[in-house]
């Protein structure tokens, strides 16, 4: 869906084995393969009207990229599998004490089929099919600044970097966090004795059973939801568009912010498309954001059907997340009488 894959982490900064700075096209021979990409990227990620700078690693241009730009190491498969294991994150005694503490604020999501993806638009989404799920539960409301700053506090973990502190400023307190990778949302969920939703749970719960376009119905309306058509230009407080909620009620899984899955990207069942990018490399993200990302082609980012991938740690303005958990066996079963 996304021609350039990570390109919504922002602006770019190149950066050269051994050096602090920026890569500078100049730096390097006119006749080399790579100066052109180089010049190329750094005119377009440096215009602050297209989007704030930022600097990314150097190994995470190089895996988005695909390509072995000068100076840049890409990541190794076995690399991305280490970072996958990752340290163990024990649940809160508090917070996690039970089932009926941890879904707190939790909206139940029947198991059973529902009409998955969509054919009008990208291959990646399609084929429209029946998919099935098991019963879970989702957070009503996506993971805030000050849901985020008691497990950084508890755990000892890096701030987002937009907070300019150990703590999120108090006037995006109840705002999604945002700047957090695929590790720090797997890690908070565990914490709170939950997981990352996959991408199949995060569709019947943002579309309902009946295959609905947007969370609301299948008409497009800008108020229902904080997306690039509703020109607010950042993120709101969550649960700010309750009109736009899904038929189970869940809130703000249209903008806000894109938020990472459980999922790979790859293709669904009977999805003949052949894609470069399929693997166990990039996770899905879903949801769209506040951000126009009409530059990137991406198009309306609303859909339900809408699917983003991106290179785990990757951290930006417009990527944040909720949590699942499965539903208990015995529960699942009374749930069906």
């Amino acid at each position: 869906m996304l021609a350039l894959v990570g390109l919504l982490a922002g602006g770019l900064t190149f950066v050269a084995a051994g050096s602090a700075g920026p890569l500078q096209p100049e730096a390097l021979p006119p006749s080399h393969p790579q100066s052109e990409v180089i010049a190329e990227c750094n005119d377009c990620h440096s215009e602050p009207k297209r989007r704030p700078p930022m600097q990314v690693l150097r190994n995470d241009c190089a895996r988005c990229h695909n390509t072995a730009v000068a100076g840049l190491t890409p990541v190794s498969h076995e690399q991305l599998k280490a970072r996958e294991q990752g340290g163990v994150i024990r649940p809160d005694p508090i917070l996690a004490k039970n089932f009926a503490t941890i879904t707190r604020d939790m909206i139940a999501i029947p198991g059973g089929p529902f009409i998955l993806g969509d054919d009008s638009r990208h291959a990646d989404e399609g084929p429209m099919q029946e998919w099935s799920v098991d019963a879970f539960r989702i957070d009503r409301l996506e993971v805030t600044n000050d849901d985020f700053h008691r497990f950084t506090m508890a755990n000892g973990r890096e701030a987002p970097s937009h907070w300019g502190s150990h703590q999120p400023p108090k006037e995006i307190g109840n705002h999604p966090v945002t700047y957090v990778s695929w590790y720090d949302a797997r890690d908070y969920c565990a914490w709170r004795g939950k997981r990352l939703p996959t991408e199949f749970e995060w569709e019947k719960a943002a579309r309902g059973d009946e295959g609905l376009k947007y969370p609301w119905g299948d008409i497009f309306d800008p108020k229902l939801a904080n997306t690039p058509q509703s020109e607010i230009g950042h993120t709101t407080p969550v649960g700010s568009f309750p009109k736009g909620a899904s038929p189970y009620g869940v809130l703000d899984v249209a903008g806000n912010v894109w938020e990472w899955t459980d999922s790979w990207y790859l293709p669904y069942p009977g999805n003949k498309r052949s894609n470069p990018n399929y693997g166990e490399v990039y996770r899905i993200v879903r949801g769209g954001s506040w951000y126009d990302c009409e530059f990137y082609k991406c198009g309306i980012s609303a859909p339900t059907f809408n699917r983003g991938f991106f290179i785990p740690n990757t951290r930006n303005d417009t990527f944040g997340f909720r949590c699942a958990v499965s539903e208990p066996a015995e529960a699942a079963s009374e749930r069906k009488r």
